[in-house]
């Protein structure tokens, strides 16, 4: 019987094969990946190469089968792994090499510090094919779940519980098990070996193990609980009041084609200790940034304070818009303290005799100087009325028997400085753009990307993940840029506008 299709032969034998890449279409990701990995200066990673033993498997076969795997949702290694058998992209990159899961995530686990490396290398690239501009930089930060469990979290009373609780059950195991050898010599005589160790007792041994070093971590830093699944993790509040087990990333995006310039994971509750350090990093890893004439630079109210808005005065070509959270709030339509009529910026101050009148022309006192913890080291003069008691506001303005009291903050005239620029029209359309630049990557990092939690556990080992999650990121930006603009040639191709490195 004669039908009308196509020839087919999954078995022909081909005298001249073809390449693989040829079953890649011209435009696919996997070209893209292979000619950037072609670009980098890979040294960092020769340098750790033994030279003694079974040859390892090539660095840059490495990066591109891991990249890959990243820019597609594959974060796994045993899928990559099996991606190299059965998917023809890495079977194409990893030239028809096969190394196996644990291999893989060797390679990632032990090249945190060089991935970082790789990381600047890429924003660099970003910037000579013209993915970056310069000239308005967003920064944000996202919490990504931790690969931890929640129920693993104890304080000290509660390690010490458990540390007790092991202990007892370690002693039960061991006299059930010398019960048990006892009865065995009178049956079967004393020459039965009798060292091993019951499989429950090692476990339980482990354990106590692993509690001992949370109490010692738990001391040493003065923390207040630990994760015993992952130590350097922290209760996030995500939206939605939602509280877990996670770390904070955090980008610095460029506007133009939305590259992200530089990051971070950190495991603290806020981001205001970040702005500084983001800025400084994304001029280290693009010097052009530090000789531009003006860079905007927009932040959400997380990244305020008045030393952070005090040291980025001092930075000539950084023209921040970054709202402070009770201006943010008032923007809402949403009452704020500063809407009594007893808040302190109702205080009249008398330099002459350095004391502030209240609203009822009660004088305050100063009374000394603090650091304020959570005002990312800000000093400030604190002031107090001795004469509430017997004010006709007493219960409106303060319920303290001690007196009113205010905080003066040494920098205080930042805050409104940056609330008079931000009221300006350029000032709200500029702001207005924030969430259009970085927003949407972290979309694209959580829902088409879907990396939403990491695999890897421990700070080192996270930034590293979240390293090479920004990595994928701008080379994906590259990929759909040189579809449009033809930047990148046929099988074989170079990037036409950067030479080789």
């Amino acid at each position: 019987m004669s039908l009308n299709v196509r020839n087919y032969n999954n078995k022909e034998m081909l005298l001249f094969p073809t390449s693989i890449g040829d079953y890649l279409s011209k435009d696919h990701l996997a070209w893209v990946i292979d000619d950037v990995v072609e670009q980098l200066d890979l040294s960092c990673l020769y340098k750790k190469v033994a030279s003694v033993g079974n040859p390892s498997y090539h660095p840059k076969m490495m990066l591109k089968i891991l990249f890959y795997g990243y820019a597609t949702s594959t974060f796994s290694s045993r899928k990559i792994g099996k991606g190299t058998e059965t998917d023809v992209a890495f079977i194409f990159l990893s030239g028809m090499q096969k190394p196996d899961f644990r291999t893989i995530s060797d390679f990632r686990k032990n090249n945190a510090g060089e991935i970082s490396n790789l990381f600047v290398q890429i924003v660099r690239l970003c910037k000579k094919l013209g993915l970056v501009g310069l000239g308005h930089i967003s920064l944000d930060s996202t919490v990504i779940e931790a690969n931890a469990y929640r129920e693993k979290t104890y304080d000290r009373e509660k390690l010490i519980l458990e540390e007790r609780a092991i202990e007892k059950k370690i002693k039960e195991l061991l006299d059930t098990a010398q019960a048990t050898d006892d009865k065995e010599d009178n049956i079967f005589g004393p020459d039965r070996r009798g060292d091993e160790l019951p499989k429950e007792l090692r476990s339980q041994e482990k354990r106590l193990e692993k509690i001992k070093e949370g109490k010692a971590k738990l001391e040493e830093e003065s923390l207040k609980e630990i994760n015993l699944t992952d130590s350097d993790v922290k209760f996030q509040r995500q939206e939605g009041n939602l509280i877990r087990p996670g770390y904070r990333a955090e980008i610095a995006v460029d506007e133009k084609e939305q590259i992200i310039l530089s990051c971070d994971v950190i495991n603290k509750a806020n981001d205001i200790e970040q702005l500084i350090p983001l800025i400084e990093q994304t001029s280290a890893n693009l010097p052009e940034a530090s000789t531009k004439e003006s860079i905007v630079v927009t932040a959400d109210s997380g990244y305020n304070s008045m030393e952070n808005l005090k040291k980025l005065e001092s930075k000539q070509n950084i023209d921040a818009y970054i709202p402070d959270a009770k201006y943010q709030t008032a923007q809402r339509g949403n009452p704020t303290k500063e809407d009594s009529p007893f808040y302190k910026k109702h205080f009249i101050y008398n330099p002459k005799k350095d004391v502030y009148l209240c609203p009822n022309h009660k004088e305050l006192i100063f009374s000394h100087r603090k650091k304020e913890e959570g005002e990312n080291g800000a000093y400030s003069s604190v002031y107090r009325c001795r004469e509430c008691r017997t004010c006709q506001y007493f219960g409106r303005c303060t319920k303290t028997t001690h007196g009113r009291e205010i905080k003066v903050y040494d920098n205080i005239g930042q805050i409104y400085k940056m609330r008079s620029k931000l009221n300006t029209a350029y000032g709200k359309l500029i702001y207005g753009r924030r969430k259009v630049i970085v927003e949407p990557v972290f979309g694209n990092i959580k829902h088409n990307l879907g990396f939403r939690q990491f695999l890897l556990r421990g700070l080192i080992k996270v930034k590293a993940e979240f390293m090479l999650i920004a990595i994928v990121h701008n080379i994906k930006k590259i990929a759909k840029v040189s579809r449009k603009m033809l930047i990148f040639k046929p099988p074989g191709i170079q990037l036409v506008s950067l030479p080789v490195t």
